[in-house]
């Protein structure tokens, strides 16, 4: 109960603040827990007692925990504990403080001290399957491009370093399903251009390293991490990077054979064979089936030269054994957020171009090919229309509202063709979707 209520109190300042205005509150005032309870006041007594001048706050600055004083049970008592970010001068700047309450009352019972100018991140998982979470804490070292790792486990109010390494970027999953969170480090390799990959699992009472497995890029051309499943109870890390120009590359490491390996690498070509030329397509779990899909493109045939370009993506799934099975194919408007699932009896048979209504806005008409000496058919064609009157827009001629999404609505209008009647409103509507939007990157 005494974590749950200073959560709210913390939550409360924040709400206060943003309420009032209070824009002449400095920084460590606003860093500061809010004074209102006993139990809150002796946790900030400790603090400000642990405060020395030369000692500022430093949240994380990236990741989803950025708050300068985070509270986590690190023991397993079932009582969270007070984690503070603070940084000083001198020799190992970055400082991570632990207050626990002993006797009813709030201490200072540890201190995490390392070199660096900020801290990049701090995520808290069980590493070693005791009670409790483990802390896994990225540092930013000046404006090299490599950052510092080190995991910790708290034991009986000590903190005990697990492991430590350099790295590029990092991300933590369970890939053998013990139970336990592993960590998967992607570092550049000074010998070599292309990243290197490391697994470090508990094992044996330590944090074990794996033989290190290869990227077919270097570390700097990361755009992407996604952990997920890559088949039924294989879990994986999917890492998505620039090759060649406007090239994509996935690369997809798991276990296989109890080895970790890049089970997508192509020694022939000397990359993952996942490429695909479209700087936006990222493997998803594109079905919602809890298996992460990978893309395969292929571009639509035209019946006008110039309105060409248009591409649907085959999503597949890649087995341990390096087979693919194909799960679904769709067409992606990336720019205006939303797809279309396509038939699997409709195959590559569609074609789809513009054109605009008597208002001016654009279409995107998708149709039936039937060769390049016939008339392609209409399907049906998609439009979105905002402002005031957008809603009234769509449900006229024949128009139907497929969906909303901020100030946008959505709609479409179906042909005549066999396909179009087969489909049919409802239809459309099952195959209608929205792009989900990657909050943590940024990406769709």
């Amino acid at each position: 109960m005494k974590g749950k209520r200073v959560a709210l109190l913390i939550l409360l300042l924040i709400v206060a603040f943003s309420l009032s205005g209070c824009l002449f509150i400095s920084v460590d005032e606003l860093y500061a827990l809010p004074k209102h309870s006993d139990q809150y006041n002796d946790l900030q007594a400790a603090i400000d007692q642990a405060m020395t001048p030369d000692l500022s706050y430093s949240a994380p600055i990236s990741g989803q925990n950025q708050q300068a004083i985070q509270l986590v049970d690190l023991d397993g008592d079932s009582e969270e504990e007070a984690v503070v970010f603070l940084k000083s001068t001198g020799d190992k700047p970055l400082k991570v403080y632990i207050f626990d309450s002993v006797e009813e009352h709030f201490e200072n019972v540890a201190v995490i001290e390392g070199d660096g100018s900020a801290y990049e991140s701090v995520e808290y998982v069980q590493l070693d399957g005791k009670p409790g979470l483990d802390i896994v804490l990225g540092r930013q070292i000046s404006d090299q491009v490599l950052h510092a790792m080190s995991a910790y486990a708290v034991y009986d109010n000590r903190v005990v370093e697990l492991m430590s390494a350099n790295y590029s970027e990092y991300t933590t999953v369970d890939l053998d399903l013990n139970g336990c969170t592993d960590i998967v480090i992607l570092r550049s390799d000074s010998n070599d251009r292309n990243g290197v990959v490391e697994l470090y699992r508990y094992r044996n009472d330590q944090m074990e390293r794996d033989p290190e497995a290869r990227m077919s890029t270097a570390t700097e051309s990361i755009q992407r991490i996604v952990t997920g499943q890559v088949d039924n109870n294989v879990p994986a890390v999917f890492v998505a990077s620039t090759y060649e120009e406007n090239n994509l590359v996935t690369d997809i490491f798991a276990m296989k054979d109890g080895t970790f390996q890049n089970i997508s690498y192509s020694a022939e070509s000397g990359t993952s064979t996942q490429t695909v030329s479209n700087y936006y397509v990222y493997a998803t779990d594109i079905d919602s089936d809890g298996i992460i899909e990978l893309p395969r493109l292929e571009l639509l045939r035209t019946t006008n030269a110039d309105d060409g370009g248009y591409w649907i993506i085959h999503w597949y799934k890649l087995k341990l054994n390096g087979e693919n099975e194909d799960k679904l194919t769709t067409y992606h408007n990336y720019s205006a957020g939303w797809y279309v699932t396509i038939p699997d009896a409709w195959g590559n048979n569609i074609t789809v171009s513009r054109e605009y209504d008597d208002s001016g806005v654009r279409g995107y008409v998708f149709s039936k090919w039937n060769g390049y000496d016939k008339d392609a058919e209409m399907i049906f064609t998609i439009y979105a229309y905002s402002g005031d009157d957008r809603n009234t827009l769509a449900t006229e001629e024949g128009r139907f509202i497929l969906g909303e999404k901020g100030e946008v609505t959505y709609c479409a209008v179906l042909g005549q063709c066999d396909w179009a009647q087969e489909l049919g409103e409802e239809g459309l509507l099952r195959l209608f979707n929205f792009v989900h939007i990657d909050w943590n990157s940024g990406e769709k």
